[in-house]
């Protein structure tokens, strides 16, 4: 009888000895887990602290001075087909607007008209100019809240309605799905090309009197500003690009010239110089052009202090995490093409004078349309095969 009682003894020794280990090692395993996910869960806060401090330094500090315009992310607003449109969340378009105006605000003539293509699924970046003197319908709210609803020229559109029906309007007529923008003054992009140390260009002889012609007249127009200014008592603290006589080619052959601000804006304002507004447009990409390769080339500790600069000269929809998101592309060994709308080859564009005898470019829009949806989009436009990629290398 002891005997079997010490036997049953051992055995609930045993069986308890078994039972206490399994569940400290059950409880083991879920500690650990709970410490698996713990560290998870620490991990992402660190994450968010960084991001939310890098936010905090882009917002507070590196762009601080970034002029930013919220407007309406409503599709039909902004005549955007969503039925018609390609989908492609790899390919951003941000219409690019140059306002012609001698002060520093952002209003105005829309002189330069581009749609900047961020292309990460084929690591391209394309710019599409719109030659402003085109003939389109702008249907939409003006700034005054009057309701438009006529044909004219499209670089009207900015001047009467601010982005939001340019915006509009170049959806309208292009089949396009813009939603943001960024604009900027030839006032300030003579201080943009000085923030880069100027921008190296190929000028002609008929180019660089071109360039001296026109930075004669915007002297003038410099003078004459700050005389208006002084005399209704608005010039104290404002700014003037000066023209100095070192911006002036004297003497100097024709070939490979760096530019200066006030250069490089003369240089995008020939207009009257083999071809017209079409070569003006061509200048205009190129500028562009060695503007990008710039940032290319400069070492990454050089980016806070030209953000800074730049900011304040820009107007812009887009937001921080959307100008984060675009900046991987500079990162890769991404390539730069262009396109002018309309060109004589596709669309066949044509003089048109209007009853007030204004002239304009008259082409068929629908075409442009598909040739614009094949150089942004590529294979994933139905146009594809019918025009293939129409771009040429940016500068070409």
């Amino acid at each position: 009888m002891a005997r079997n009682l010490k036997k049953e003894s051992r055995e609930f020794e045993d069986l308890s000895s078994y039972s206490s280990k399994k569940a400290y090692q059950k409880g083991r395993k879920r500690h650990g887990g709970k410490l698996v996910l713990k560290s998870i869960a620490a991990f992402f806060c660190v994450l968010l602290i960084l991001f939310g401090s890098l936010l905090i330094y882009v917002s507070t500090d590196l762009i601080s001075g970034l002029r930013t315009n919220a407007i309406t992310k409503d599709s039909a607003d902004l005549g955007i087909d969503t039925e018609k449109i390609v989908l492609d969340d790899k390919v951003k378009n941000i219409a690019l607007f140059g306002i012609d105006a001698r002060d520093d605000s952002f209003r105005g003539l829309s002189d330069i008209i581009m749609i900047l293509t961020v292309d990460n699924k084929h690591r391209k970046l394309k710019l599409t100019s719109i030659l402003r003197d085109s003939l389109v319908r702008v249907e939409g709210d003006s700034l005054s809240g009057d309701y438009l609803d006529w044909d004219t020229k499209i670089t009207h559109a900015y001047g009467f309605g601010g982005p939001e029906l340019a915006l509009r309007t170049i959806n309208q007529n292009f089949g396009l799905d813009i939603e943001d923008y960024a604009t900027i003054n030839f006032t300030n992009m003579a201080k943009i090309v000085d923030a880069f140390g100027g921008v190296e260009i190929e000028l002609s002889t008929a180019e660089m009197e071109e360039v001296n012609n026109n930075l004669w007249d915007l002297s003038i127009e410099i003078q004459l500003k700050k005389d208006q200014d002084e005399e209704n008592g608005v010039s104290e603290g404002r700014e003037y690009s000066e023209i100095v006589p070192e911006d002036f080619f004297n003497g100097q052959a024709p070939g490979l010239q760096l530019l200066n601000g006030n250069q490089a804006v003369a240089y995008a304002r020939i207009r009257y110089l083999d071809g017209g507004d079409d070569e003006r447009a061509r200048r205009q990409q190129k500028v562009f052009r060695a503007l990008v390769s710039k940032i290319k080339n400069i070492s990454f500790s050089e980016y806070p202090n030209l953000i800074r600069q730049m900011a304040p000269l820009c107007e812009t929809s887009l937001e921080i995490d959307d100008l984060i998101g675009l900046a991987p592309i500079l990162t890769t060994d991404f390539t730069m093409e262009a396109i002018n709308i309309p060109e004589y080859e596709y669309e066949n564009p044509r003089d048109y004078i209007d009853s007030e005898d204004i002239w304009h470019y008259q082409y068929d829009l629908a075409l442009a349309a598909e040739r614009m949806s094949s150089f942004i989009w590529e294979e994933n436009s139905p146009y594809w095969e019918t025009y293939g990629n129409t771009g040429k290398a940016m500068g070409e």
